[in-house]
């Protein structure tokens, strides 16, 4: 049977991107696509293109960004949450690197397996949408594998992803950090400033994470899921209101709650590497906990976590194709579903 790819559009990703071109990237065997690697489409792409990362078991490779694009891949955990995407492969890339001006206003919603880097002043106005680490819920703190660094970049917002850890460096100014899975540590160093709002953070099955200081932050509906260890950078001007942590972490007051028994506010105590694991039992007290009686964690909040990290771009969910043609048709049954 010939082999088929199947590529829904994804022109309405971001109207901003509407009328620009797509590129598909596969590096399936017997598949033609535009592009088999990411660096390549991004070489070949123009300025507010969008770069689609089809299904595929395999890398597609490093990609060092230096204009505004698109670009997506899909999801994460998805054999994990059936019903959201039909091809259980994940599209996934490397190591990325953001250190160019040209490249402001790019939008990512992709699975990466090495380390995201967003460097430099000159670069800012980047979003992270439903972004997924491929490589565990901790990082390894000699590779930092999996980790999302953010240096001297401003106005970077960070939404519904599966991060190891998040790592704000140098003079980062208005960095948003919302509804996000965090397997290790947000740190905010000083002289950068962030919010940290509505997001699971130590999402490890078992021990501690390293706090490495959160600095000039408002750090609000969060859920510290497992002890933090304090390295002693502390959090000079910032605000705790209304979080949950596993142990002291957490200053008084402010609506904050220390030593909270975990087993009682997840569907599943023991975490890991899966996001539905952290969506909220149905008497879960961090339910209405949060500031302005919001739900506390990732699925709290205006703009929940999705599950699969699926990205905001239609997606086949179900289909049936015939083994064999039926005379000279073929009636292909499929289902799709938005992701808005």
């Amino acid at each position: 049977m010939k082999k088929i790819s199947l590529f829904l559009a994804v022109a309405t990703i971001f109207t901003t991107a509407a009328h620009a071109k797509i590129w598909r990237v596969n590096n399936i065997a017997g598949i033609t696509a535009d592009f088999t690697t990411v660096q390549a489409a991004h070489n070949g792409a123009a300025s507010g293109d969008t770069i689609h990362l089809e299904p595929s078991n395999t890398s597609y490779g490093d990609l060092t960004i230096t204009k505004k694009l698109y670009i997506v891949s899909t999801g994460q955990f998805v054999p994990n949450n059936p019903g959201f995407q039909q091809d259980i492969k994940m599209g996934f890339v490397g190591n990325v690197v953001v250190n160019n001006a040209a490249a402001n206003g790019s939008v990512f919603s992709i699975r990466y397996a090495g380390v995201f880097q967003i460097l430099t002043s000159a670069v800012g106005n980047i979003s992270l949408i439903n972004c997924a680490s491929a490589t565990g819920w901790q990082c390894s703190l000699s590779t930092n594998i999996g980790m999302l660094y953010i240096q001297d970049a401003d106005n970077i917002a960070i939404t519904g992803g599966w991060f190891a850890g998040i790592d704000i460096r140098s003079d980062a100014q208005n960095i948003l950090i919302a509804n996000n899975i965090i397997g290790n540590r947000i740190a905010v160093r000083s002289g950068s400033s962030a919010t940290i709002r509505n997001n699971v953070i130590c999402a490890i099955e078992a021990g501690s994470c390293a706090n490495m200081g959160i600095a000039n932050s408002l750090v609000v509906n969060n859920i510290f899921n497992k002890g933090m260890t304090d390295f002693g950078e502390g959090f000079p001007n910032t605000t705790f209101q209304n979080n949950f942590s596993a142990n002291t972490f957490l200053p008084a007051g402010n609506g904050n709650v220390n030593n909270v028994d975990m087993t009682t506010v997840f569907v599943n105590a023991a975490g890991g590497f899966v996001d539905n694991v952290y969506q909220l039992k149905a008497a879960s007290p961090a339910l209405s906990a949060g500031l302005n009686g919001e739900n506390l964690g990732a699925f709290g909040g205006s703009n929940p976590f999705r599950l699969a990290v699926v990205p905001p771009i239609p997606s086949i969910y179900k289909l049936i194709v015939p083994t064999t043609p039926s005379g000279n048709s073929m009636n292909i049954t499929f289902s799709t579903r938005s992701n808005n």
